[in-house]
């Protein structure tokens, strides 16, 4: 899966303002770019903890993703194990994501 995707963003909130039971609710979509991870960049990953296949979402600087996310890529449910913000190349400006895919 090498390709570009419209991703749905959901985050953990509350259910209402007085409730004190979150759940996952869609905060948005973005148009990203989705590389799977190489085996050796996958063994990497799981020696740092992340388990199962990784991927790497390369979204613009301004995507409001957060390490604490839920992504759903063609229904598929990932997690945001990490971002890391590209800046200051002009036209190159990206935020670089490694998601999770989540075993269901």
């Amino acid at each position: 899966m090498k390709t570009n995707k419209t991703i749905i963003i959901k985050r953990l909130q509350k259910k209402s303002e007085n409730s004190n039971i979150k759940e996952w609710q869609e905060v948005g979509t973005e148009n990203v770019f989705v590389i799977p991870l190489s085996d050796e960049m996958t063994a990497i990953a799981n020696e740092q903890g992340i388990f199962g296949q990784s991927y790497q979402v390369f979204a613009r600087v301004g995507a409001d993703i957060k390490e604490t996310d839920k992504l759903i890529i063609d229904g598929e449910d990932y997690d945001v194990k990490g971002i890391k913000k590209y800046e200051g190349s002009n036209n190159l400006d990206h935020l670089e994501i490694l998601a999770n895919k989540i075993q269901k």
